[in-house]
């Protein structure tokens, strides 16, 4: 009797696993699919973990299932236990193997441009790992191929993180502009913008005392790295990040417009994705692009 007791209670830590892919993709196949299972097996997990519960954990709305009440309560409480389980057991198989390639998914193609794609040569002589870079604006989804997210604008919560760096924001010209205009009121400075960052402009006003509405933006582009090359060739006055344009602002062909440094509240974030088979080169990958970004600063 104590024995089969013993059995009946035991928590079902496969079907858990299948409830937790469930909850993150929405039905039974993509789950299967991320496990590497069939449908029918993530049916059986369930309908085993639901039976451990005694209660029903998904309403079924044809391909597709939502939570009842006690499975949210579970999903909610088992899914980052899970992630970090997931993590843990990638570390522990991968130690003491090297992956040679990794795929880094950012939502900030400029970003991308003009600080990450010029050191990957460097990070690939020195750690033999080549980086297949993607870039995407939208949200990941679980089931999207990627072992690195770089951001400042999305979040990916149960995932390990590194925070990168501060944004500061500058206003730089090319020396010809500002010696033009140096006398004129900010207000009265022509400025580009980009359609990317559309709130820099507003959080260098508000800094300046500057009403948004009295601005003079003369140009604008869909990117960042676009209206950087667009200010080195004096079309007007840019408020940027201050490290994408420290290269620029070191070479001259940049200078610094007034001399402010402003923090804009958001950071440079990087996720290891809790699917990546290679979450250890991963991780060193991560720790690399903070440091180098602390040394360019």
């Amino acid at each position: 009797m104590s024995s089969n007791h013993g059995r009946a209670t035991e928590v079902p830590l496969t079907p858990l696993r299948a409830f937790v892919a469930v909850g993150r993709h929405g039905n039974f196949t993509r789950a299967g699919a991320a496990l590497g299972v069939t449908q029918g097996a993530v049916s059986r997990h369930i309908a085993s973990l639901e039976a451990f519960a005694g209660g029903r954990l998904f309403h079924r709305r044809g391909s597709t299932v939502e939570f009842t009440p006690s499975g949210l309560q579970l999903f909610e409480a088992v899914k980052d236990a899970m992630s970090t389980i997931e993590m843990t057991m990638q570390l522990l198989a991968q130690r003491g193997r090297k992956h040679d390639r990794l795929k880094v998914r950012t939502s900030m193609p400029s970003f991308a441009m003009t600080v990450v794609v010029p050191a990957l040569g460097a990070y690939t002589a020195q750690h033999g790992v080549q980086i297949d870079l993607i870039t995407s604006l939208a949200p990941p989804e679980p089931s999207d191929d990627f072992d690195v997210l770089i951001t400042r604008d999305l979040s990916v919560p149960g995932t390990e993180s590194w925070e990168l760096m501060r944004e500061e924001l500058v206003c730089v010209a090319s020396p010809s502009l500002l010696e033009k205009h140096r006398a004129r009121s900010k207000s009265g400075w022509p400025l580009v913008a980009a359609r990317s960052r559309p709130d820099v402009i507003a959080t260098w006003a508000i800094a300046a005392g500057i009403a948004t509405e009295s601005l003079y933006v003369v140009a604008t582009y869909d990117h960042l790295f676009l209206a950087i090359t667009a200010a080195i060739g004096g079309t007007g006055f840019l408020v940027v990040p201050k490290l994408l344009v420290l290269d620029p602002l070191r070479d001259g062909t940049l200078v610094l417009a007034d001399g402010q440094s402003i923090g804009s509240g958001a950071s440079y974030l990087a996720y290891v994705s809790t699917h990546s088979a290679h979450a250890q080169s991963a991780g060193d990958f991560c720790r690399w692009l903070k440091g180098m970004l602390r040394e360019r600063m």
